[in-house]
């Protein structure tokens, strides 16, 4: 079934969502404070439309839900993974539709995971969007735990920005080898793709790699001798280094020994 949509708020993920609704055939109109030709006032883009869009801050969401005038039957989203939908009360109706994309760089949507927070009325046309949007329909609680939305989120932001953290670290390290810093990013990026590749075929423990993964402790402690020498902490590399382990294990390519000694090296100090 086709909707009519109002978008309120065009930032990044407004500007990926709104041609993608187009491009699958929906009538969309855009909301903001300050319109530009053909576009509406918050309250006008609402009035117009059956579904209504909050692609607003976080921290607006609930403000800019208690400010529309709402009518029967419409349904109030955002696109927020952290954000309840406690936040539409106002609205007759609420969900979640949260795409599981970076978009700083690439704005489409299609190939992404989404998750969808509805209730039974609305939850298969909105798989049914997704679907039509070229993205991966993801089943979220509903209602979602407050709990559970934060470990949800929390793990979609370790999976995106938390990767970033490792790179930083691992150019520290690069400089303090004496390595151009400019070099860093372009050499080591490969590495990354290449084990998310590998990850995606063969799964996480199957894709872990390294000293841990061949039970080379001597290895791993001229790893943490170096952190000492440039002055870095080895609290991350010591964290990470446990949780490799465990995938180490789960793949089953070591033996006790080495365990035992992979353990005593990474135990936090």
């Amino acid at each position: 079934m086709q909707r009519r949509h109002a978008v309120i708020g065009l930032g990044r993920l407004a500007q990926a969502l709104v041609p993608a609704l187009r491009s699958a055939g929906d009538e969309v109109v855009i909301g903001r404070r300050t319109p530009a030709d053909g576009e509406f006032t918050p309250t006008g883009a609402a009035a117009r439309a059956d579904w209504v869009w909050l692609t607003v801050p976080d921290d607006h969401i609930a403000a800019t839900a208690a400010a529309l005038t709402w009518r029967a039957g419409q349904l109030a989203l955002h696109c927020s993974g952290a954000t309840p939908l406690a936040a539409l009360a106002p609205a007759p109706a609420a969900a979640g539709f949260h795409p599981l994309k970076l978009l700083a760089g690439d704005t489409g949507l299609a190939g992404a995971h989404v998750g969808i927070e509805a209730d039974a009325a609305h939850r298969p046309e909105l798989q049914a969007l997704a679907l039509r949007l070229g993205m991966q329909p993801l089943a979220l609680p509903s209602p979602m735990p407050a709990s559970a939305r934060a470990a949800y989120h929390a793990a979609a932001n370790l999976a995106a920005s938390g990767v970033l953290a490792v790179l930083a670290e691992a150019g520290s390290l690069w400089s303090a080898a004496g390595l151009a810093g400019d070099d860093a990013l372009p050499a080591l990026l490969p590495l990354t793709r290449g084990a998310l590749d590998t990850a995606q075929g063969r799964g996480l423990a199957g894709a872990v790699s390294g000293p841990i993964a061949r039970g080379d402790a001597g290895v791993l402690a001229r790893h943490l001798d170096a952190l000492t020498a440039a002055g870095l902490d080895d609290d991350l590399l010591r964290a990470l280094g446990r949780r490799q382990l465990r995938l180490a294990e789960a793949a089953g390519r070591l033996d006790v020994a080495q365990v035992t000694a992979l353990r005593a090296l990474l135990a936090p100090l």
